[in-house]
């Protein structure tokens, strides 16, 4: 519950942040035109000689919608002005216009000095920088819109399922030996950095373009590599946690999307973030913490004994080590124990520490090569008591070499490495005195579960 909490609260707060950056960049961009402005039309005032030279001189601007539109205006009105003062001087109307359009220069020249007056350095920093903030902002409010997203999407498909196979149509199971919602809880994190790193491309191309006085698609491959590289980088290589096939695939398809969302459109405005978008928000916060609360109980690792099933295929692993070289009454496991908080499966096997050293001493000289051995196992989430090695595989899941030290051998697994060890079953091993491999005790079982990036998933051992 505390956990849930602080989920919560941080999200929260994030969200909040999100909003008043995004809200800061919506001011600065202001009201701006969907669509190019359209060309001064002829009238009574403006003739055709003059709506063709501002064509060509709003042609060089290369600014947003809304500057060619205001620079345009002004110029129009300045040439009206410079027209009448002509006329007013005694020239013919035909001959004013003439030298009015003389007195500004040539129309593309003209037009490539006010887009250099208009993008300086200064503004173009302050668009890089604007651009940084409102990415950010938008990288929240999409995570949290895919959240809620792939919330909806999940439960649409669980209510359509059952309809689906009554009238003969089974969807594919992406959950298969998944019992503990991992695979669920990774296609929607997926989901989610995948439309946060789009929202976030088109809010920084959007900002930098307004404040740069550039034109949104003049800065467009700017962050669409920008945003694919960093995106990308972050949901291979950085974003860890439990993985599936189906968000591998998504987190590949993350730095496509992010430059796509830099192109796709780019020119009609960002949906404006109001009262409904920050309720939303919340709604994605709330949900996403409870769905991961929920999977997370059922995702409890079960740790079973030998004395839970009496047949747990350990022959499959290796003979039992004959009582001439390991007597019973040696009691040579004296208790298995296992830590998950250095990182990995620490795996410890107490002898019975009153044997004494020199009976240790005498029991161990018959064996050479000692080690772990973590096998598959039977499924340990599902219900009932199935435990076991599962007979499927002829081969350890990993090895580790035991490490003896005063009374106890020792090794640490890394099972969360492997994509699918699933639940295992750890025995401990030897060569005894006729080069034969014999098991020395019957072990512990637990599970495991991925955990590591999209990259460490694709070149994880099977």
């Amino acid at each position: 519950m505390t956990i849930l909490v602080g989920y919560v609260v941080v999200l929260g707060g994030l969200l909040v942040a999100a909003v008043w950056l995004v809200r800061r960049s919506e001011r600065r961009l202001g009201a701006e035109p969907d669509a190019h402005t359209a060309p001064t039309q002829p009238g009574s005032d403006v003739t055709a000689e003059i709506t063709a030279y501002l064509d060509r001189m709003t042609a060089e601007l290369a600014l947003p919608a809304a500057d060619v539109a205001e620079v345009r205006a002004e110029l129009a009105d300045h040439l009206q002005d410079s027209i009448a003062s002509l006329e007013a001087e005694g020239m013919d109307r035909d001959s004013a216009i003439r030298e009015a359009l003389g007195r500004l220069g040539p129309a593309a020249e003209l037009g490539r000095q006010l887009r250099m007056a208009h993008q300086s350095t200064r503004r173009l920093l302050a668009g890089v920088g604007g651009g940084v903030f409102a990415g950010g902002g938008g990288f929240v409010l999409g995570y949290l819109g895919g959240t809620m997203l792939a919330l909806f999407a999940a439960l649409a498909l669980a209510l359509a399922t059952p309809v689906l196979a009554a009238v003969g149509l089974r969807l594919p199971d992406i959950t298969s030996g998944d019992h503990s919602g991992n695979a669920v809880n990774s296609i929607f994190l997926a989901v989610a950095t995948a439309i946060a790193a789009g929202a976030a491309t088109r809010y920084a191309v959007r900002t930098s373009a307004s404040l740069s006085r550039r034109t949104p698609r003049s800065v467009a491959a700017f962050w669409a590599v920008g945003g694919g590289l960093g995106f990308g980088w972050w949901a291979i290589f950085g974003m860890r946690g439990a993985q599936s096939w189906p968000s591998v695939a998504i987190e590949l398809c993350v730095p496509v999307v992010a430059a796509v969302a830099a192109f796709a459109g780019i020119e009609r405005s960002m949906p404006h973030v109001g009262r409904w978008a920050v309720v939303a928000g919340l709604v994605a916060v709330v949900g996403s913490g409870l769905v991961f609360a929920v999977a997370g109980s059922v995702s409890s690792s079960v740790i079973n004994t030998i004395g839970q099933q009496p047949d747990l295929h350990l022959d499959s692993v290796a003979p039992a080590a004959p009582t001439a070289w390991l007597p019973e009454d040696a009691n040579f496991g004296g208790g298995w124990g296992s830590d998950w908080s250095t990182g990995g499966t620490q795996v410890s096997l107490e002898l019975d520490p009153n044997l004494g050293a020199p009976a240790i001493a005498a029991i161990l000289a018959n064996w050479r090569e000692v080690r772990f051995e973590a096998w598959h196992a039977l499924p340990m989430d599902m219900p009932g008591l199935l435990v076991g090695i599962d007979t499927r595989y002829s081969s350890p899941i990993e090895v580790q070499p035991a490490s003896f030290s005063d009374t106890s051998f020792e090794a640490v697994f890394h099972l969360e490495r492997f994509r699918d060890s699933g639940s295992w079953w750890i025995v401990l091993t030897a060569v005894g005195p006729d080069g034969h491999r014999y098991r020395l005790e019957s072990g512990m079982g637990g599970d495991a579960r991925f955990n590591g990036s999209a990259w460490d998933w694709l070149t994880a051992p099977q």
